[in-house]
């Protein structure tokens, strides 16, 4: 009888053979920094260059994080590849270089002058440089190809730049500092009641000519726009030391105790364990892959090219059908969701699902009664406050069970950071528990005294940072559990605080704050914690030294996206005119902002009714939870209460009953090995969805063609 191993525990254990890659190169090197700084720029220009200079898809607006993860490929389907190539011969590496070099010089010499802010520039440069640079490590016997641990860096580097490019910070932050005196007017009454709300020190930007130049174009006044940024970049920076943070704290907790499925990062560990010694990654060996890809290439580039020409079809996939009295339901098949969904607990999936059905259903039963609340919500469930409320209560009452939960584990990185429980290894994590828990208390200092500084009272800005650290958590924890590529926080702690709480007791000064806190916690789609808490999974099988460094890594990705895409976002605006670019992100959302203060600084007092909703969100969360512990037959996830009836929900939902409708099928008549053999075909929607979204941007930027947008969630 012939003895051997299965190729899938066989592939198994070359995946688990820790950073080990070509040529036998161990640990996280300077090849991995050197790649994934230049990526990291690139995605940080790039993502706001496409959707301001050429109104393309959005390549960074949700958890599925189309830039990054093309970017990722581009690097181990192609760089990685020529690079394993001419490591073989001097020569070959030779001959790159001078043609590298030679076509760069051919075609920008002629040119009068550069434009830098074209991503294309600095991509080209980057290749040269990079041939050049491989050039000399082969002739010292080495190579600039990237192994397992320098990939594990590049991916969890172009995460973070994903958190921070365009939805996450820099197109919040630039258009609301600088909107406020450009579209005040006597009918929005923004400078009769807000102008002396302004704190002493200078958080919003005013040129002296109300910032027309950002808005419609002219030069960059770049000495009123200093001491705002200087400012802002005080509290964001220690926002994200505390999202780091908390994300080391937690991670032994949610991975090795709770068991996450983290269904996030699963294409990119993929990609990742799919690297070896071969030529080629075995992710693109694939023929379940390449099926899966091939359905999102055809409907995408069906789409892209209607676009073009609009006599060509284009094939729908949304629909919208009636339910319950006045809701509807959306039809949307979104191939990524779908991939991401099939990686769930099928408990998860139809928690998700089903909640949502009730949750339209409840909408529709508060409308009969004529249960509806007065307030004017903007994000979250906006259409009913309630539920907003209801899904608050949840959302927190699922994170503090979740602390309850994993309080031994909180305890022992407490009493490690503090002296104590030598026998609490944090060897294993990306920097030590006592940097992580002065990281976390530090920055919630200087957020709440930064908070403070501004006029806003001690124990308003206490309590708010603690909420929304909490709302944050509570993100984190569904992407890293449910993997929802796109979701919200039911309610955000700004309308919480104000509208919970009532403006008598928060104070106008602490209203008018609270509202430019929109800029970094109201439109949560995507932010720093939750991409490094998926991110952390790619970690297991790194050495403690490959590690360490991930950290320096991870803030160096920071410091590059944050700055490279706030001075492509600057450079656009003044160079197109803000209000050419982006609608929402350029007068929508800022004017959301101050328009939320006006009405925030009318008298009211504690909405009781709104509260009553929280607590009973709440109180229902932890029934759920409990019934999901001790009921054996019960068959929702709870996660899915928290989520429902978020207008995002209401786009995503079906394709999460699709993957849910699948699994069970496999699982029911096929079984755990087809299942395993099906994942592969579920990746390639994924990423065929991604590679259709990039390679459309490519193709646009070359021919010079706007406003084609292929995927969006919405």
């Amino acid at each position: 009888m012939q003895r051997s191993i299965p190729d899938t525990f066989a592939d198994h254990l070359e995946s688990r053979l820790g950073t080990l890659g070509w040529a036998g190169r161990t640990g996280i090197t300077y090849r991995g920094f050197w790649t994934g700084a230049f990526l990291s720029f690139f995605l940080a220009i790039g993502a706001p260059y496409a959707n301001t200079a050429m109104h393309a898809t959005f390549m960074a607006w949700d958890f599925n994080t189309p830039g990054a993860i093309f970017l990722f490929l581009v690097l181990i389907g192609l760089l990685n590849v020529l690079f394993k190539v001419v490591a073989r011969n001097g020569v070959w590496a030779l001959g790159v270089a001078v043609v590298a070099l030679v076509a760069y010089l051919a075609y920008y010499l002629p040119q009068a002058q550069i434009d830098v802010l074209e991503p294309g520039w600095w991509l080209a440069s980057f290749l040269v440089a990079s041939a050049l640079l491989n050039l000399g490590a082969v002739l010292r016997g080495g190579s600039l190809v990237l192994n397992r641990a320098d990939l594990v860096l590049v991916y969890i580097m172009l995460l973070m730049v994903s958190a921070l490019c365009t939805m996450g910070m820099s197109q919040q932050l630039l258009p609301i500092i600088a909107a406020f005196f450009y579209y005040a007017t006597p009918q929005n009454q923004w400078e009769e009641k807000l102008r002396a709300l302004l704190p002493e020190r200078a958080i919003l930007v005013n040129d002296g000519e109300d910032n027309r130049a950002f808005f419609e174009g002219g030069e960059i006044p770049y000495e009123a726009w200093v001491e705002p940024l200087v400012w802002w970049a005080v509290f964001l920076s220690a926002l994200y030391v505390v999202m780091v943070s908390v994300a080391v704290i937690l991670r032994r907790q949610w991975m090795d105790r709770e068991r996450l499925a983290y269904p996030i990062i699963q294409v990119g560990r993929a990609m990742v364990q799919g690297e070896g010694k071969g030529l080629l990654n075995r992710f693109f060996t694939s023929r379940a892959m390449w099926y899966g890809c091939a359905i999102p290439l055809f409907f995408g580039s069906l789409k892209a090219l209607h676009h073009y020409e609009p006599a060509l079809p284009s094939l729908n996939l949304s629909w919208s059908v009636p339910y319950v009295g006045s809701q509807t339901l959306q039809l949307r098949v979104i191939f990524a969701l779908v991939g991401f969904s099939y990686l769930i607990n099928t408990s998860i999936s139809a928690g998700l699902w089903v909640f949502q059905l009730i949750a339209k259903a409840e909408a529709e039963a508060l409308i009969l009664m004529g249960i509806v609340s007065k307030q004017k919500f903007v994000y979250g469930i906006a259409g009913q406050p309630y539920l907003a409320y209801q899904g608050g209560g949840a959302l927190i009452a699922m994170v503090l069970a979740g602390l309850w939960v994993g309080r031994e584990h909180i305890g022992r990185v407490f009493r490690k950071a503090l002296g104590g429980a030598r026998d609490v290894d944090d060897g294993d994590e990306i920097t030590t528990y006592r940097s992580a828990v002065c990281g976390l208390l530090v920055g919630v200092g200087v957020m709440v005294g930064w908070l403070w500084l501004m006029g806003v009272h001690l124990w308003v800005a206490a309590v708010f940072i603690g909420l929304a650290l909490l709302i944050f958590i509570g993100i984190s924890r569904v992407v890293a559990e449910a993997g929802l590529a796109a979701v919200r926080s039911p309610m955000i702690a700004p309308d919480l605080m104000i509208h919970g709480l009532g403006a008598n007791l928060v104070g106008t000064s602490g209203v008018f704050n609270l509202s430019l806190a929109y800029i970094w916690c109201a439109d949560i789609r995507i932010f720093v914690m939750a991409l490094l808490a998926n991110g952390l999974k790619l970690v297991e099988d790194l050495d403690r030294r490959s590690r360490r460094l991930v950290l320096w890594g991870v803030y160096l990705a920071i410091l590059i996206g944050a700055v490279g895409s706030c001075w492509m976002v600057l450079q656009m605006a003044h160079r197109h005119g803000g209000i050419n670019l982006v609608g929402w992100f350029f007068k929508g959302g800022p004017s959301t902002v101050y328009n939320y203060a006006v009405r925030g600084l009318a008298p009211a007092g504690v909405a009781w009714d709104g509260l009553g909703f929280f607590a009973g969100g709440g109180a229902v969360m932890l029934l759920l939870m409990w019934a999901r512990q001790h009921v054996l037959w019960w068959p929702l996830h709870p996660l899915g209460f928290v989520v429902a009836a978020n207008h995002l929900m209401d786009k995503i939902w079906f394709s999460i009953f699709i993957a849910w409708a699948i699994k069970r099928f496999v699982l029911r008549f096929g079984g755990p090995a087809i299942y395993a053999a099906s994942v592969r075909f579920f990746l390639g929607l994924i990423m065929g969805e991604t590679l259709c979204n990039g390679l459309w941007v490519v193709i646009d930027y070359f021919t010079g063609e706007t406003g084609n947008r292929v995927f969006i969630i919405g």
